[in-house]
C-alpha cells in the first residue's frame, strides 16, 4: 500500500471530503482543577490508565498522552467512575474518550 497525501486527496475529491479538526470538549462539568498533576504515555491501550486509577488520586489530576490517536478511547464512564470513587480531581486526555449518551 503506497502513501496517500491528504493534500492530493483534497485535490481530487474536495467537495465530497469532511474534515474531522481536534479539539477539547469538557465531560465534567468543572471548569477549573486544582492538584498534583500525574502522568500516562500509551498509545491505544488503556491499560495504564486503568492502572493509574486504581491507586489513591488524593486529589490528583491525571493528563493522559494518548499521542491524539482517534481509533481508541481511552477513557469512559467505567473509569471515569473509578477515578471519581479513587478520589481524582480530574483529567485530561489527549486522544479519545467515550462518553455514555446523557
Amino acid at each position: 500500500m503506497s502513501d496517500v497525501l491528504t493534500a492530493d486527496l483534497y485535490d481530487e475529491h474536495g467537495d465530497s471530503l469532511r474534515v474531522v479538526l481536534p479539539g477539547l470538549r469538557d465531560f465534567g462539568g468543572v471548569r477549573r482543577l486544582v492538584g498534583q498533576v500525574s502522568t500516562v504515555a500509551c498509545f491505544q491501550d488503556n491499560s495504564l490508565v486503568r492502572d493509574a486509577l486504581a491507586e489513591p488520586g488524593r486529589g490528583r489530576v491525571l493528563v493522559v498522552d494518548g499521542g491524539g490517536s482517534q481509533r481508541f478511547a481511552l477513557l469512559g464512564d467505567q473509569l471515569a467512575a473509578r477515578a471519581v470513587a479513587n478520589g481524582w480531581a480530574g483529567g485530561g486526555v489527549f486522544g479519545c474518550m467515550t462518553r455514555t449518551a446523557p
